[in-house]
This record gives C-alpha cells, sequence and structure tokens, in this order.
C-alpha cells in the first residue's frame, strides 16, 4: 500500500482557494521561526558518533579538497544530498548510477560534485539491534564501498551522502561542502532519519530541512534544489511513523513554493507517489525501505520528472525496464 497522496490528480491546474494561500503562509511564518530557533542555539544536533565534518574546519577542508573533480566549463554541476538511500551499499548499482545514466541518454554534460565517492562498506558481523528506537552507532564515515560490477568506469561517483544522516545533522555541515565543492543544482532526499530515528517531529524535520536550504543558499544563493519527499516502509511496529511520514509530506508540499524564489527555485520530486513501498508491502526495497534494482529505477524516474516538467531539462522521463 502506498503512502495517501495529499491531493487528487487533475489535468488542470488548480488554483490555491484563500484558505489554502493563507495557511502557506502561516507554514512559512512558522519555519522561518523555527529555524531562527535552531541557528541560535548553542546545542549541537543530536547524533550518535562523529562526524569528521562536525566540528573541525581544518578536517572539511582537507576532506573535501581530496573528493574534488575536475569539470567542463559548461557542465551542469549536481550534488546529491541524502542518506542510505542515495550512498547506497557495497555492490549497488544505486539511483545515482540510473539517473547519471539518463544524463547521458539526453545529451546533457554533467559533473557530479561533493566529498564522497563511495558506497558504505559492510559491517563486520555484529549482533542486530535490539532496540527500533536505537540508532546506528558509528564513530567514522564509511565512504569506501564498491559499485555493482556492471556500473560503467565512466560514471561520475561524487556526492554527499552518508548512511543515517538527517536534515538536522546536515544542515550545519551544508555550508562548508557547497562551498568547497560549488554546485548549480542539489538533488536533495533527505528527512526520513529525522523521523524514523526519532530526532524530530514532522513540522522540526521540515524546519531543519529550510535550515539546510537556507546554508547552502549561503554558499551559492543561485543554487538549485530538487527536493524529494520521503516513502513509507513496510511496518516495524512503530505505529508513529507512517502517520509522522505522510504529516511531513504534507507540511513538506505547502512550505516548499514559499521557499522558492526566482534566483534559487525549489520543486518538490514526488518520491513516495512513485516509490513502491508501504506499510503492508515493499517492492521497491530489499529490507523493506532501502531501494533494490527496481527502487533505484524508481527514484531516478521521480527525479527526472521534476527535472523536466519544473526545470524544464531533458525532454522525456528515465524508463523503468520490466520485470527487475
Amino acid at each position: 500500500m502506498k503512502g495517501l497522496r495529499p491531493s487528487t490528480i487533475s489535468l488542470q491546474p488548480r488554483i490555491p482557494n484563500i484558505m489554502e494561500r493563507v495557511m502557506a503562509k502561516f507554514l512559512f511564518l512558522l519555519f522561518t521561526l523555527c529555524a531562527l530557533v535552531s541557528f541560535l542555539s548553542a546545542t549541537p544536533p543530536r547524533w550518535p558518533g562523529r562526524s569528521q565534518y562536525q566540528y573541525s574546519s581544518s578536517s572539511i577542508v582537507s576532506s573535501v579538497v581530496q573528493g574534488s573533480t575536475t569539470r567542463q566549463p559548461d557542465d551542469l554541476r549536481v550534488m546529491f544530498v541524502g542518506d542510505s538511500m542515495t550512498q547506497g551499499k557495497q555492490g549497488d548499482w544505486t539511483w545515482r548510477y540510473r539517473i547519471w545514466q539518463w544524463f547521458q541518454a539526453q545529451g546533457i554534460a554533467v559533473t557530479f560534485v561533493g566529498p564522497y565517492t563511495g558506497t558504505v562498506e559492510p559491517d563486520a558481523p555484529a549482533p542486530p539491534l535490539n532496540k527500533l528506537e536505537e540508532a546506528p552507532k558509528a564513530s567514522n564515515i564509511k565512504t569506501s564501498g564498491g559499485y555493482a560490477p556492471g556500473v560503467s568506469p565512466d560514471f561520475d561517483r561524487h556526492h554527499f551522502s552518508v548512511w543515517g544522516r538527517s536534515a538536522a545533522f546536515d544542515k550545519d555541515l551544508i555550508y562548508d561542502v557547497v562551498s568547497a565543492h560549488p554546485a548549480d543544482m542539489m538533488l536533495l532526499m533527505l528527512g526520513f532519519n529525522d523521523l524514523g530515528w526519532l530526532f524530530s517531529k514532522p513540522m522540526d524535520a521540515v524546519a531543519s530541512l529550510y535550515g539546510l536550504i537556507k546554508n547552502a543558499r549561503k554558499a551559492n544563493p543561485n543554487l538549485k534544489f530538487a527536493v524529494a519527499n520521503i516513502p513509507q516502509r513496510s511496518f516495524i511496529g512503530r505505529g508513529d511513523l507512517p502517520v509522522s511520514t505522510d504529516e511531513y509530506n504534507s507540511i513538506l508540499r505547502l512550505a516548499l513554493p514559499q521557499w522558492s524564489t526566482e534566483q534559487s527555485p525549489i520543486h518538490l520530486v514526488e518520491l513516495q507517489e512513485h516509490y513502491s513501498c508501504g506499510m503492508s508491502n515493499c517492492d521497491a526495497g530489499y529490507d523493506g525501505l532501502h531501494p533494490n534494482a527496481q527502487g533505484e529505477f524508481q527514484i531516478a524516474h521521480a527525479f527526472t520528472l521534476t527535472m523536466i516538467n519544473d526545470f524544464k531539462i531533458g525532454s522525456s522521463p528515465l524508463v523503468i525496464p520490466p520485470n527487475l
């Protein structure tokens, strides 16, 4: 069962009524207030482990220089910002590879930017987690994992996506990352871990995402954003999670147009609507959430729809092969 759609599909554009416009403005003011409170707070985001980007500016500089890449002057510079669903695990194709293939097929010159190039490598054998609310305790960033054997050697692997990441955490890192890795467009897919690991309520998670966008704009005021909503996952005994997921997505849909500007446009990627995963089953995921081969295509497909329809980049969406 897929997540509930926030609105009914219509072939004709729908003009928001007065109440919807008033509600959108009200929510925007709330997000601004939440973001301001977050920025003024001296308390770092609650997160298990320590990131090489969290505290030391010198470590940021040294790390991002190592991950730099050469770009042609006319290339579209794209940065992936995400969590495990974007980074992938060792042996995955990843949806990053599928959208790279789409860019190539569309004849769009593109360079992917970011400090990392790998998937997450396997952990050493360990007992399973006993508590659903216990977040993974990682003392370092794992980005040395490889890809599926069939991945092209020409694939640009650069990204800023880390297993377990949240918007609450990355919002304080993104300025340094974008400053060191200039981008024209950000493909942003965060928010699930904010809710899944009980870091944030839906409104707070959206406020964290707004903080991330504001900080990225400080590094590049002209940055474009394609922002994905988050999928439902198969039921794991958390009755709050499906409700929080739909609430987050509904708030996000109202908020993004308020954040968008002519100089720095933001458009929604309807990931949940195109990702075959829900509480009762998850055909797109190998574990009830993370994308399998079919899911990787579905995520990339959703992003290409936004590229074409909203950013006018490309002419035809990525085709999902049958019987994956």
